[in-house]
């Protein structure tokens, strides 16, 4: 490639890319090639501006562990620029990887109108066969004149497609709070129900990889709040983060009934389309694993919630979250005969009775911890797990 490339261009190889998919488990080898083009354009525009951060999906995956990451197929970027600062950085872009990468703008069919937006595709030759099409596509979504949020430089980052040099991103806190809110239906979440489970896949494994501690909570609420006020103000609406979080959590509330006699198909529909390209075969989880990813981020919008209202601290809600982590670990390592006598008591604690009861009887003590706990009874349950050994 006669171009200057940021990353090693042994990565942009077919060869290579073609091995990655089947050393991480891809059996989709376009998965690779598009992440890896993720990160070098992202670094290739971070290169010539550092007011550009990362966010979305694509960031999210540099703080995970090699075997929880999941292929991009967009990049999201945020930057304090003006519209016309960032035709300057697109241009300037362009002139470097030398005619290989070519930028279109793109126009939305509905654009809304006061969302500072703008939208490129990014267009190169792929390296896998696209049946019929030659080049790969990218769409690059620049939220300009964003408000600041958390950010970290990462450096030598390990991913399944390339080794990442730097890439300045917002940090976990912040994006969980961020991809919270795309859940919240009804009022600012995303309005494609089909992009819901990488949201959920998202918030569960940065959640499950992280240090969770007061820092990273403080993120999630400068997100949260900040977000929603942004978010509101474009769709013309009045609502507070009070509100967003309890669509979220009416929202979740929908999807743990996945693995039920009642779940929704056209989520079941969802979970297998998003299974099927984007993780790799470890990753491929059964209904009742989704159904305990969406009671944990129900019962973390809860906890975001009760902070808001001065009910919890930001230390309180970092604790319960570890609790409720260290008390999942713990019940899957439960056997034998105490499994179905630890259930019965654990559904004891139910608070309201549920069309699926019956049918929590059979599930695994993980899935029905998660659908009982609240942070007002989290304390009973530690007590009746301590008091069961």
């Amino acid at each position: 490639m006669a171009m200057s490339l940021i990353h090693d261009a042994k990565f942009f190889t077919k060869e290579e890319i073609l091995r990655r998919a089947e050393k991480y488990g891809f059996p989709n080898p376009l998965a690779v090639e598009i992440f890896l083009w993720d990160c070098e354009l992202a670094a290739q525009l971070q290169d010539v501006c550092d007011d550009i951060v990362l966010k979305g999906g694509a960031a999210a995956q540099l703080y995970l562990p090699l075997d929880k990451q999941r292929g991009s197929l967009d990049i999201d970027l945020a930057t304090p620029l003006k519209k016309s600062d960032i035709v300057e950085v697109i241009e300037k872009v362009s002139k470097s990887l030398k005619g290989y990468v070519n930028f279109e703008r793109y126009v939305p069919k509905k654009p809304v109108p006061k969302l500072s937006l703008v939208t490129y595709l990014a267009k190169m030759p792929a390296k896998l066969d696209l049946r019929k099409r030659e080049k790969l596509e990218i769409k690059i979504d620049i939220f300009y004149e964003s408000p600041e949020l958390p950010c970290l430089t990462l450096k030598n980052i390990h991913t399944y497609a390339v080794d990442v040099k730097r890439i300045r991103c917002l940090t976990p806190g912040a994006l969980i709070g961020d991809k919270l809110l795309t859940l919240a239906k009804g009022s600012i979440g995303l309005e494609v129900e089909s992009e819901y489970p990488k949201q959920i896949y998202d918030i569960d494994a940065l959640l499950e990889s992280c240090k969770i501690s007061k820092s990273v909570v403080s993120d999630m609420l400068v997100s949260v709040k900040k977000l929603t006020k942004l978010e509101a103000s474009f769709r013309n609406i009045n609502i507070t983060p009070i509100d967003a979080l309890r669509d979220i959590v009416r929202t979740m509330d929908k999807y743990s009934q996945v693995d039920t006699s009642v779940g929704d198909v056209s989520i079941k529909r969802n979970i297998e389309g998003f299974q099927q390209f984007f993780v790799n075969m470890g990753q491929r989880k059964p209904y009742y694993e989704w159904s305990s990813k969406s009671l944990r981020i129900k019962f973390l919008a809860m906890l975001i919630s009760e902070n808001i209202e001065n009910k919890l601290t930001e230390s309180d809600v970092a604790k319960a979250i570890v609790d409720c982590q260290n008390i999942a670990l713990r019940l899957n390592k439960i056997s034998g005969s105490l499994v179905k006598e630890l259930r019965k008591k654990l559904l004891g604690l139910l608070e309201t009775r549920i069309a699926y009861f019956k049918e929590l009887k059979g599930k695994p003590l993980e899935r029905v911890f998660w659908q009982i706990v609240t942070p007002e009874n989290l304390q009973d349950i530690k007590s009746l797990i301590k008091s069961s050994f």
